[in-house]
């Protein structure tokens, strides 16, 4: 009996020491597969890398996937995580599943891996909506222009005399001596009131009322609304009024004084309304005239000189107020017209890939106040630049742009100092993303970018992709009278891409070159080679019809009036 209890006690202590074996050996199991899976290139998978997230969410698998449980996930740098829905992970295949909110735009998400000596990042990024119909009939009205009443008075008027002056002559009633007596604009309510005085051999003075709207896609109609007094003197009016009393004389005999005094009443009466009515018909049918002149291009290349920044403007409303005169604007990119079958294959391509501009539903600020603080301001909405980086990454512009500005090139020299890499191109898949920022720049986003690289040793990494984040703003150089595009990077990131898989690449790259601060030197203001606008020779050779030489650009200055919307504000002299 005591021999069988001891041959239990030794199965029983044989039989426990197997299951700690077996369990130090799934533990040293688990710990080799941690080990290998340390060994297996980290990367993570997704439907498609730098792509739309068309139901808002995005989703990756970590492989290995028992390393998903070590990641961290950042979208746009904030770490996400949370039992609130807002983060689903599925760790027995290495899934996370994210929620990227409702601000649409570019997202940045960093799929982060730490390991000893320093952490491995496979990123990605996610084009969230609401998208808006590319070239839809009825776009936003996403650009504004204020001019000041001052402005008015002293840059418009001027001319505008001049011109009445110039014409006074061929007015038979005036003759070669006439002269101007009075010239005035006021900005009052809803309307403008005139007063026009023009005295030669006769003298004649009008004043009324003129009320402005908008009458077509391209044209402000002027209407008037209310004629004041016409005065009308000179020889003609005493010959045609003497002669008109000498008559009443003759007719009532012995009343002649009464009827002389009658006489002139009924030709003076008659000259006020003959010349009421002629002054009426005269200014209804020229201003019919003015209000069929196309005050706006019906299309426009907003790039001087590019056909594909071609976009279609129209009036959206007008307001006159006693501070000036305000109207918004809606800009509309033209539709791609590829010229060769190769350039139509990759436009279709571009559309494909991107549903359209993101709709922020950011408005300009209302027509009333119209005082603006400065002669002339433009304002532009985030959503209509959005639209129109949307509109030039399809039909190639933005690409073509920055080979102009010769930024591969430059990107290739730099390359050259510290690597045996060069950069043989780059291909734009997204256009740039902007959000309102801080209120002293937009934020921006870029991803989609494919890099052409040379040099490369070993195993084909694939596509090489750039994603990044940091603010961009207009910049005035006052020297140059030139606006063009300053800013800075947060954030960059490069990874490669194969069949749907992402993984770090080239890190050390980026470390080693100080590559964010090279960029940064070449987005800071004044920086030779990014794009811009001649302000001061647009504003010049445009005005040539109000003054010889144009007017000239006294001072201009950049703000953010509200979230979203960029306001230029300029001096003119």
């Amino acid at each position: 009996m005591a021999l069988a209890q001891d041959k239990w006690r030794l199965a029983s202590m044989a039989g426990l020491a197997g299951l700690a074996l077996a369990g130090a050996l799934l533990a040293a199991g688990r710990g080799a597969l941690i080990e290998a899976a340390a060994v297996e290139p980290f990367r993570v998978e997704v439907a498609t890398p730098h792509a739309p997230a068309l139901d808002g969410r995005w989703s990756g698998r970590v492989v290995p996937p028992e390393l998903a449980d070590r990641t961290v996930v950042r979208v746009d740098g904030r770490v996400l995580g949370g039992p609130d829905g807002h983060v689903r992970k599925d760790m027995s295949n290495g899934t996370w599943s994210i929620g990227l909110g409702d601000a649409p735009g570019l997202r940045l998400i960093e799929v982060e891996l730490p390991r000893q000596g320093g952490s491995e990042v496979a990123t990605d990024a996610a084009l969230v909506g609401p998208f808006r119909a590319r070239y839809e009939d009825a776009p936003g009205c996403g650009a504004g222009v204020r001019v000041a009443a001052g402005a008015i008075d002293r840059l418009v008027l001027p001319p505008l005399r001049e011109k009445l002056l110039a014409a006074a002559p061929s007015i038979g009633l005036l003759g070669p001596a006439t002269r101007l007596e009075e010239a005035s604009v006021t900005l009052q309510g809803d309307a403008l009131w005139f007063r026009v005085a023009l005295a030669g051999e006769h003298r004649i003075a009008v004043s009324g009322k003129l009320e402005v709207r908008v009458a077509g896609p391209r044209q402000l109609g002027v209407r008037l609304a209310s004629l004041g007094p016409v005065e009308f003197t000179g020889t003609l009016r005493t010959r045609a009024t003497l002669g008109a009393a000498a008559l009443g004389a003759v007719v009532t005999g012995p009343l002649a004084p009464l009827g002389a005094l009658a006489g002139y009443a009924l030709a003076d009466g008659y000259i006020d309304r003959r010349a009421r009515q002629e002054v009426e018909t005269q200014l209804t049918a020229a201003l019919a005239v003015a209000s069929a002149i196309p005050l706006i291009p019906e299309r426009a290349e907003l790039i001087v000189g590019e056909p594909r920044s071609r976009a279609t403007l129209a009036f959206c409303a007008v307001a006159i107020e006693s501070g000036g005169i305000a109207a918004h604007l809606s800009v509309r990119p033209d539709r791609p017209d590829p010229k060769t079958s190769q350039e139509a294959s990759r436009v279709r391509t571009r559309l494909a890939a991107i549903p359209g501009p993101a709709r922020h539903g950011l408005t300009l600020p209302p027509l009333r106040p119209v005082a603006p603080t400065a002669d002339a301001e433009v304002e532009l909405s985030l959503d209509a630049v959005d639209a129109l980086l949307d509109a030039w990454t399809a039909n190639g512009l933005l690409g073509d742009l920055m080979g102009r500005a010769q930024w591969v090139e430059r990107v290739d020299e730099a390359l050259g100092e510290w690597t045996t890499l060069g950069l043989s191109g780059i291909e734009v898949r997204l256009p740039p993303s902007l959000s309102p920022g801080t209120g002293d720049g937009w934020a921006l986003t870029i991803a989609g970018l494919r890099l052409g690289l040379t040099g490369v040793e070993g195993e084909d990494p694939g596509e090489v992709l750039v994603a990044g984040r940091g603010f961009v703003r207009p910049h005035y150089d006052a020297g140059r009278g030139r606006i063009s595009l300053a800013g800075a990077i947060d954030r960059l990131r490069l990874s490669c891409a194969r069949d749907g898989a992402l993984w770090p690449c080239f890190a050390p790259l980026l470390e080693m070159g100080d590559v964010e601060a090279r960029l940064d030197a070449l987005l800071a203001p004044g920086a030779a080679g990014l794009p811009g606008i001649e302000v001061r020779a647009l504003l010049r050779d445009g005005t040539r019809a109000l003054r010889e030489g144009g007017l000239e650009l006294a001072g201009l200055s950049i703000s953010y009036p509200t979230p979203g919307v960029l306001r230029v504000a300029a001096e003119v002299r």
